[in-house]
């Protein structure tokens, strides 16, 4: 009964440590997730707390974060504003995760001697920035409303690419004729492609708008947001078995809450932001308490390597396929913190790999360095901008 108590003592001062954590990020506009990150290695290297032996189980409970700031990242999308600017950041977040995929690929070839299907799918999961991480400091820095929207909208499609592009590479492995690069194979991972971006899109829009239909007309008494974020996650799983991409799904259901002219009750907004923050806390808790520094010392090299290579791809493509954010480049370059959707896919797809641990080593790795980097943010802008 004792470690029961302990227990549930444990997972209350976690919580308690997130909304104080989460005040101060608010207030100062430090990083609220390298925090808990930090928090998580630390209470493993003392402890021994370790939950790396339920990879599972902790990646649906990150997946279920993963949806919840995907639909909060959609609900605070202006689609009119969408419409006339999505143009630059869709193609730079194209872009970006191209270059990374790529020169991942052949870094992975060259210094891992990994397969190039291995090497894309690895480029694939580091492909995606993370918004949990850059919102809450975007939110204490006086920025202008556009350089806002632009890194927040190419953060949100960087992760549904990555994340489809993981998908279609896995597809590739499970044929026999693994990346043999023929038409039908390049026809075949297109069709996969546009199938989980549109067919994704198109059940999160639908089911999104019959969602919000109905928890209109339900009181407060019969409790529309668990009504709500329970349809939210039933949809997300629907998208995943159909084929499709969930994140879509997920960033769709959102834009249609945050757009429609039917009136969204309150308690979403308010009961979406605890739980987001609840299970943010643990997610990335959890991470930091994952986190091998044995394997992360043993591939030390590689590790710094990949991460200067993730870094310069992303100043390549920032100097080349931006316009208008020229005084910007440095912020732009730092604002590309790798972190909830890495995780994801570090855990639904490291098993498949030759070495498991080397990748989750240097995923996590990338993941820690690129949160740290995000305290150079405020030094990186201009004084006029």
């Amino acid at each position: 009964m004792s470690e029961i108590a302990l227990s549930v003592a444990f997972i209350g001062i976690i919580l308690l440590i997130g909304v104080f954590l989460k005040i101060l990020s608010d207030k100062k506009g430090y990083p609220l997730t390298l925090f808990l990150l930090l928090l998580g290695i630390i209470v493993n290297q003392v402890f021994g707390f370790n939950p790396e032996e339920s990879l599972t189980s902790v990646g649906s409970f990150v997946t279920l974060a993963l949806v919840l700031v995907l639909f909060d990242a959609g609900m605070t999308i202006n689609v009119r504003r969408l419409y006339k600017n999505i143009a630059a950041p869709f193609t730079f977040g194209m872009i970006a995760v191209l270059f990374t995929i790529v020169s991942v690929a052949f870094f992975s070839k060259i210094f891992l001697g990994l397969d190039y299907i291995f090497g894309l799918l690895l480029g694939s999961i580091l492909a995606s920035t993370d918004l949990t991480i850059i919102a809450p400091i975007f939110k204490s820095m006086n920025l202008k409303t556009n350089i806002k929207e632009y890194i927040e909208i190419e953060s949100s499609i960087n992760s549904i690419f990555a994340a489809v592009f993981a998908v279609v590479l896995i597809n590739f492995h499970e044929t026999e004729t693994q990346l043999a690069f023929t038409a039908d194979i390049l026809s075949t991972g297109l069709q996969t492609l546009l199938y989980n971006i549109f067919v994704g899109a198109g059940l999160g829009i639908l089911i999104g708008y019959t969602i919000l239909r109905f928890i209109h007309k339900l009181s407060s008494g019969q409790m529309p947001h668990i009504v709500m974020f329970g349809s939210l996650f039933f949809t997300y799983a629907i998208s995943e078995l159909l084929g499709a991409s969930g994140i879509a799904t997920a960033l769709a259901v959102g834009i249609v809450f945050g757009n429609s002219k039917i009136q969204v009750p309150n308690i979403i907004k308010s009961f979406g932001g605890e739980m987001e923050l609840i299970l943010v806390t643990f997610v990335y808790f959890i991470l930091g308490a994952i986190i091998d520094f044995q394997i992360m010392y043993t591939y030390l090299i590689p590790a710094l390597m990949l991460i200067a290579l993730v870094y310069f791809v992303r100043y390549i493509a920032v100097r080349y396929f931006t316009k208008n954010m020229e005084k910007l480049r440095r912020f732009t370059v730092l604002s590309s913190p790798r972190g909830i959707t890495c995780a994801v896919l570090t855990l639904s797809y490291s098993s498949i790999f030759p070495n498991p641990a080397l990748i989750i080593g240097l995923v996590f790795s990338v993941i820690l360095i690129s949160s740290l980097t995000m305290f150079l943010i405020p030094k990186s802008l201009p004084r006029r901008y």
